[in-house]
């Protein structure tokens, strides 16, 4: 019998889940979109499925919004820097960068922002009711 622990479980559904939504297709298509999005989250409680300190989950909840803005931004000038080159190299170049930047603001950065703000609360909550001896 295969023992898995509860990280490589996580992991183990976000990957299902983002084959899933990559066969399904994102192209407007909600149901895809929703398993894309399931699957990052998925991946992003894998990596802070440990963290118990609020600070910690307020700061991912902070970065992730500060990433949106700039991966936001990043894709906007990749975008421009591409549509004014005029060098082959270049034009690829930025358009993989104005791309990856889209996808990174698009789609992982929410997630990072969803897991942050209900993990910071979670946390913040289970410190008080851990430290206050009435709730006990």
């Amino acid at each position: 019998m295969i023992r898995l622990g509860v990280r490589a479980a996580i992991v183990a559904i976000g990957c299902v889940a983002l084959a899933g939504g990559l066969i399904v297709g994102i192209s407007d298509n909600p149901p895809g979109i929703a398993l894309v999005y399931g699957a990052l989250i998925c991946l992003v409680l894998a990596v802070v499925y440990r963290w118990r300190r609020p600070k910690s989950f307020f700061l991912l909840f902070a970065l992730s919004g500060l990433g949106f803005v700039v991966f936001a931004i990043l894709h906007n000038v990749f975008y421009a820097i591409g549509e004014s080159v005029d060098i082959v190299w270049v034009k690829a170049l930025m358009e993989g960068l104005h791309v990856g930047a889209f996808l990174i603001a698009i789609l992982l950065c929410p997630a990072g922002i969803l897991v942050g703000s209900v993990g910071w609360i979670a946390a913040l909550i289970r410190g008080r009711s851990e430290s206050d001896p009435a709730t006990v």
